[in-house]
């Protein structure tokens, strides 16, 4: 069994405090693109029961 996890954490830089906010959105991509992976290497059949389509993958996991 495949576990797909995607960290929807909303996060903020405010201020002085770069290095977070470099460190958040280096996180969030990485979580991004290891859930992508792992939905490209189901088949069909388990896409389709999580309602997704094999072409939406890249927009159910990135939001574009």
């Amino acid at each position: 069994m495949t576990m797909i996890g995607l960290n929807r954490e909303t996060t903020r830089n405010f201020g002085s405090n770069n290095k977070m906010g470099l460190m958040s959105n280096i996180k969030t991509f990485l979580n991004r693109s290891q859930a992508e992976r792992q939905l490209r290497q189901l088949d069909d059949r388990l896409l389709a029961d999580i309602g997704v389509k094999r072409a939406d993958i890249s927009k159910s996991v990135w939001g574009r």
